[in-house]
């Protein structure tokens, strides 16, 4: 079954219904649910089933997410949307579809689109209402064990994005088999190699940056601070999906300069855990034309794939 994220010329408006005034918390939902051990980085802050295959998520993005970009529309801050993304469907996994805590939570597939056209209020908090259409993609007797969702997002009752994930999830027992001696989480800081300057990735601070040069072009080795809580909230056994799918995001930064790429979308496939003991690499290619232009990004460790990336954007650079 293939599953496609919106096309821009589908992205409107949608009536807000009932359902989207009556469910909108001004707390988060609980942290447990979405993995995190901080309220301060839950997104989420509401859910409601429309049907028994279709969910409203409300959520907020903290001020500043969403920046204009002279001659470049909006950009919106790459790890706060897919912490976004990643957040409704855990919520909706344990929430709705009986994914036990303890169970352990393998991704498979991650995109998300957004409209860099469509003016947005900026410099504020954002309120977000999230439309889910979810697929059952795997059963283990009468329970579900895995989900595909695609998702609609909107703002002030505008669709301005759209999202896909897919992911199932295993018993304890079988995911420490799956993992062998990898099978705890890493507590202690690998040692890092240091980083690319972090203005060239669009970050503030060493601990931003996910990329250390290799010496060669296009091609970097992978790097994660574990005190950048953003990325690593909690001691984890692999390198998160977040922090790949940030990689790619400074790798095609780094990639396409001196202009600033603004990717209009971003779809990454997980093939392998990269682990914490032994180095990834990672590689990027630029393709496209006059109005489009394609970053691939790919990591490697022990010469085996682990993921893919696919970064869609207009063919224009963009000031720094």
């Amino acid at each position: 079954m293939s599953h496609t994220l919106l096309a821009p010329s589908t992205i409107g408006v949608v009536e807000s219904s009932p359902e989207m005034s009556t469910i909108r918390r001004r707390r988060p939902v609980p942290r447990e649910l979405v993995h995190l051990s901080s309220d301060d980085a839950v997104h989420c802050t509401g859910w409601s089933r429309l049907d028994p295959t279709t969910y409203l998520v409300t959520a907020e993005w903290p001020a500043g997410t969403s920046t204009e970009v002279p001659g470049c529309g909006t950009r919106h801050e790459s790890l706060v949307t897919a912490q976004t993304v990643r957040q409704a469907g855990l919520l909706l996994a344990h929430a709705e579809f009986g994914a036990p805590l303890p169970h352990a939570v393998l991704l498979r597939t991650f995109a998300f689109s957004f409209d860099a056209g469509r003016p947005v209020v900026t410099g504020a908090r954002a309120a977000l209402d999230i439309m889910v259409s979810c697929t059952e993609t795997e059963r283990r007797g009468n329970r579900t064990t895995g989900l595909h969702l695609d998702m609609t997002v909107l703002r002030d009752g505008h669709v301005f994005g759209t999202a896909a994930t897919g992911f199932t999830w295993i018993p304890p027992v079988v995911y420490r088999r799956l993992r062998g001696d990898h099978a705890e989480p890493v507590r202690v800081q690998p040692p890092l190699p240091a980083p690319v300057p972090p203005a060239s990735v669009g970050r503030a601070t060493a601990p931003e940056v996910v990329l250390a040069p290799t010496g060669e072009p296009l091609r970097w080795l992978l790097r994660g601070d574990f005190t950048n809580t953003t990325l690593y909230d909690h001691a984890v056994d692999h390198q998160p999906g977040l922090v790949l799918i940030e990689a790619a995001h400074q790798a095609a930064r780094l990639a396409t300069a001196p202009g600033t790429f603004v990717p209009a979308s971003v779809s990454t496939t997980f093939d392998r855990y990269v682990e914490f003991d032994r180095p990834c690499i990672v590689e990027a290619r630029v393709s496209g034309g006059t109005r489009t232009t394609t970053v691939h990004v790919t990591g490697h460790q022990d010469g085996q794939q682990a993921f893919t990336t696919v970064l869609t954007g207009p063919s224009r650079g963009c000031p720094r």
